[in-house]
């Protein structure tokens, strides 16, 4: 029998073997562990590499783990083999153009609906710009302008934007009202018509130049509204056409179209809009044209400009030579400068000082024939011409300045004749706005200007319309009208 010291001796021995046997297991496991573990990472990551596409040639074409449909060619040998066909259902990505045009300026509207334009799709007959419109065109333009009102500085309107709009009004007029607006445009509607259709089609062709048209039509009026007008505004002036709630969201949406079309150059009009308007007609139109010899920016420089009272005020002036276009007569002088393109071209005109004509007098002497004899008879010298360098924005509500020039029953309520626009309603439609905004922007490399005409339609529904919109007074009163309750009502 062994002794407890021998006892307790084989107990560490055995101790010790164990822990040895078991160090051994575990390195044994190890080497075996380490091995896999590295080649399950290898292939995970590889796996997942190959998963990204970076190591395929052709990545997309993974069908179930297999690569399929590619063929390996020798860089100097030539793949006969067709690739196969798939349909492709994924639209292609428009590229974002970052010039802005009056079509891909996003128009986001709020309530109003565009219609489908009303046109019968035939082509509108049209004519080619002669002396006959030429004349009936100036002569409207430099009388518009005359009738502007005195002393405001730097108006600026657009006589072809106002022409168009109110051409697309006298398509609805009848009786006195369109012979009114004849007389002042200078030509009958079937004429005007065809006119403007070929001079649209020729500007079209200007990418220097853009215009656009739309009909809005209160949302509760669409069947007052006859096809025939609207086959007019679309055949000769590809006009757009929009139902509309006219309410706050019409101002919105109206604004949205005005920032729109004039290239966010003007991107207000309107403030608020009646409930009772029954249609509005816009045009909107936008020149960016480059000089045919740009300034140089160092040319230009602080210069004293002499107002009409004598005041002195200090411009920036561009300066640069130029030979030929000089303009003069008896009683101004001036020059001519051209864009590049041909197709437009800058015109300035000052009173000469011995004249001791303002220049509103000046403006009201303008006429086709003075201004047409000055562009003739030009002198080629050179000069050193002089430009200031600015940008302005005006505007104004013209239903003055039309009634002045023979225009007036379109704005009144009882003579007003639009029955081409609105027919079977119970209630005389009449102009209520004519509302013109222009905007210019004059540097060394060229100018940038547009312009908008809105004319705003509306009835006069019985009593007159009283909306408490802004703070008042009430009462609760007795039978005999003494006061029970006085209040003020501030929103």
């Amino acid at each position: 029998m062994k002794s407890s010291d021998e006892m307790i001796n084989d107990l560490f021995k055995r101790r010790d073997q164990y822990t040895e046997d078991k160090k051994r297991k575990r390195v044994a496991r190890m080497r075996i562990l380490i091995p896999v573990c590295a080649t399950c990472c290898v292939l995970l990551l590889g796996f997942g590499v190959w998963k990204s596409g970076l190591l395929r040639k052709n990545p997309g074409t993974n069908n179930g783990g297999n690569m399929t449909g590619q063929t390996t060619v020798t860089p100097g040998e030539t793949n006969n083999t067709p690739a196969p066909t798939e349909a492709n259902n994924t639209p292609t990505p428009t590229v974002a153009n970052n010039t802005p045009t009056p079509t891909d300026i996003p128009l986001e509207l709020d309530k109003s609906q565009e219609l489908t334009a009303s046109s019968s799709g035939a082509a509108p007959e049209t004519k080619k710009m002669d002396d006959t419109m030429r004349t009936a065109y100036e002569t409207f333009a430099y009388k518009l302008f005359a009738q502007l009102p005195e002393g405001e500085s730097r108006k600026m309107i657009s006589p072809f934007s106002i022409y168009v709009a109110l051409s697309m009004l006298a398509d609805g007029a009848n009786g006195d009202t369109l012979a009114q607006l004849d007389e002042l445009l200078g030509l009958t509607a079937e004429e005007r018509n065809a006119y403007l259709a070929g001079w649209l089609q020729d500007l079209e062709g200007n990418t220097s130049f853009t215009n656009a048209d739309s009909v809005w039509i209160n949302e509760k009026l669409k069947s007052n509204v006859p096809k025939d007008f609207l086959d007019i505004c679309a055949q000769y002036y590809k006009s757009a056409v929009f139902s509309t709630p006219m309410d706050d969201s019409t101002v919105e949406d109206v604004n949205a179209w005005v920032k729109a079309k004039t290239r966010n150059m003007i991107d207000k009009l309107i403030d608020e809009i009646s409930p009772v308007t029954a249609t509005i007609l816009m045009n909107a139109i936008t020149m960016d044209a480059k000089w045919e010899e740009e300034f140089d920016e160092k040319e230009t420089r602080k210069y004293d400009f002499m107002k009409e009272d004598d005041t002195i005020e200090e411009v920036d002036m561009m300066f640069g030579d130029q030979t030929g276009g000089y303009l003069i007569n008896d009683l101004a002088y001036g020059f001519i400068k051209q864009y590049k393109g041909g197709e437009f071209s800058y015109i300035a005109l000052m009173p000469k000082r011995e004249s001791e004509m303002s220049l509103d007098q000046f403006i009201a002497s303008l006429s086709p024939e003075s201004v047409r004899s000055l562009i003739d008879n030009q002198y080629d010298i050179e000069m050193r011409i002089g430009i200031p360098k600015y940008e302005a924005e005006y505007s104004i509500e013209l239903s003055d300045v039309l009634k002045q020039l023979g225009v007036t029953d379109a704005f009144d309520e009882g003579k007003a004749n639009l029955s081409r626009m609105i027919e079977n309603f119970d209630y005389n439609v009449f102009v209520g706005k004519v509302n013109h905004k222009t905007f210019i922007s004059m540097d060394e490399k060229g100018t940038k200007a547009a312009a908008v005409t809105e004319v705003e339609t509306e009835w006069k529904s019985g009593p007159e319309w009283v909306a408490l919109d802004h703070p008042f007074v009430y009462m609760i009163v007795d039978s005999t009208g003494l006061p029970i309750f006085i209040g003020t009502f501030e929103g």
